[in-house]
């Protein structure tokens, strides 16, 4: 759903609050999966204990429920 994208990215640091919007980005939204990509792996464990969390403030406005992360590491150079 767009709008729920568009919403999603637009507003992501609000949403998620600006410490995690630092360290987390989202890259895609596709059938109820959040793709979001986090640049340390300590990342990835601290967004699975704020994964409920998180969802619960994207669906707020969401046109379409954002059902689950899925979370990626950002590859190192």
């Amino acid at each position: 759903d767009r709008e729920t994208t568009v919403t999603v990215f637009s507003r992501w640091a609000e949403l998620v609050g600006e410490p995690v919007a630092q360290h987390v980005r989202p890259l895609k939204l596709d059938a109820g999966v959040l793709v979001v990509q986090v640049d340390d792996p300590a990342w990835a464990t601290q967004m699975k204990f704020l994964e409920a969390d998180v969802l619960k403030r994207l669906n707020e406005g969401a046109a379409r429920p954002i059902k689950t992360l899925e979370i990626r590491v950002k590859k190192r150079r």
